[in-house]
């Protein structure tokens, strides 16, 4: 499932989630229903008998994205606790949704509560989801002692925030406000991200950080091989136990210092803020200016070494030349050209573009199953829009036909002839003043 349809997934269930909540809140909290996820790592309690299945439908969906994103398989070791709770008195301030790490006498145990009222907030419980998986990651290689207290690293804002965009899928919102805050002339900073601790208060600055860390986040996953290096950084956070220091470590090759950093974050905001605002290219326009994109003219090159001869290469061939030292560098070429013409595109063609592009992303991280996967559903869903926009073509003109000017114009084409006849008929027409001034002209 990707991303915007989760985010519709979500909305969906919180629409749902939210009535047993506060439904409840009249039930003894000692009853609550507990269900067990199906891969085993989530459980959810609650007063509700429905609320606590749907919290575990929600977070395996939720999981399954963020192991995507991270390209790694289901292999967790820790639990993640779901608790709704009804607030009491004492819980008037207390955050609505709120995680905590306890240690047990084997590892340790991440438990998300819930208070209700309010309702629960969809962002804020994934926030919490992505929190606890990424912590569960991070501790996952970490021994614990019985009566020792463990250690628990914090996960950084920026990288909660991120990923939890990914997972959603609010590209197109926060990318207008990244935006204009590129426009105005005061980016935010990559080293003011990294240190992040908490969201802004005011809802403007909040979606600004959101923004700029999906963005950042995105970036580092775009790197070579960025997931491996995703969770080389969540590991070394947990065996240091500083952010800074780890993502230091993981990252010193792509960026050895701060201007090295400052530099790649500004090429990526300007890479995602550039696109134009859509023109709405004709279909024809579309298809020949991105059939160009996709076709690959390879010879030899100065500097790049292993590059064929001359040739042209199909997107669909581009994989066998996957552990070519340049091939990352054409396929980010190629996603900025798909990126900008997608700023002016035929809107239909905007999901075949987003296939497209991710599948190249997937190529550029090495992954070919991927990229052959990510591939057929942009060919599959361009079959389907050519279908549908020369079927909209020849309705169309089909109804261009049966309702052409040309015969409107044939009509009025006809009037005015007959109205000139009458004209020339009238100035014809004999009368007795003519005849009476006849007699003076001879």
């Amino acid at each position: 499932m990707n991303a915007r349809r989760l985010g519709t997934w979500l909305a969906a269930v919180i629409a749902v989630l939210t009535q047993p909540v506060v439904a409840a809140i009249s039930t003894p909290t000692n009853a609550l229903v507990r269900t067990v996820s199906a891969s085993r790592q989530f459980v959810a309690c609650a007063s509700d008998r429905l609320l606590p299945s749907a919290l575990c439908a929600y977070a395996e969906r939720v999981k399954r994205e963020w192991l995507r994103q991270l390209d790694v398989a289901d292999n967790w070791r820790d639990p993640i606790l779901l608790l709704v709770q009804t607030r009491q008195a004492a819980q008037t301030i207390a955050a609505p949704v709120s995680i905590a790490v306890f240690q047990t006498d084997e590892h340790l145990e991440y438990r998300i509560r819930c208070l209700a009222p309010p309702p629960i907030d969809k962002g804020e419980l994934l926030s919490a989801m992505v929190d606890a998986l990424c912590a569960e990651w991070a501790n996952r290689n970490q021994a614990t002692e019985p009566g020792k207290a463990y250690v628990v690293p914090g996960i950084p804002l920026w990288l909660v925030e991120g990923l939890a965009v990914l997972i959603e899928g609010r590209h197109e919102a926060l990318l207008s406000i990244s935006q204009r805050s590129v426009a105005g002339g005061r980016p935010q900073e990559a080293r003011d991200l990294l240190k992040a601790e908490a969201l802004p208060d005011d809802s403007v600055d909040r979606q600004l950080f959101q923004a700029n860390a999906w963005i950042f986040t995105e970036g580092l996953l775009g790197l070579h091989q960025g997931p491996r290096k995703m969770r080389n950084f969540l590991a070394e956070l947990g065996a240091q136990k500083v952010a800074s220091n780890a993502f230091w470590k993981v990252y010193h090759d792509d960026f050895p210092n701060t201007t090295a950093l400052e530099k790649w974050w500004s090429l990526e905001l300007v890479r995602h803020t550039s696109m134009s605002v859509a023109q709405d290219l004709s279909v024809e326009d579309t298809e020949r200016d991105l059939d160009a994109i996709l076709v690959t003219k390879l010879g030899p090159i100065g500097g790049r070494r292993g590059m064929p001869g001359e040739t042209s290469v199909a997107i669909d061939d581009l994989w066998r030349y996957a552990d070519a030292p340049w091939l990352k560098d054409l396929l980010k070429l190629k996603i900025d050209r798909i990126g900008a013409l997608r700023g002016v595109t035929h809107p239909l063609y905007l999901p075949i573009l987003d296939d497209y592009m991710e599948a190249m992303v997937w190529l550029q991280r090495g992954s070919v199953t991927r990229f052959h996967r990510g591939l057929s559903r942009a060919e599959a869903t361009r079959a389907v829009v050519d279908k549908q926009a020369h079927g909209i073509t020849a309705y169309l003109n089909e109804a261009e036909r049966i309702y052409a000017p040309e015969q409107l114009s044939n009509t009025f084409r006809g009037y005015f002839q007959t109205f000139d006849q009458l004209q020339k008929l009238d100035s014809e027409r004999r009368s007795p003043i003519s005849d009476y001034l006849d007699k003076f002209d001879h």
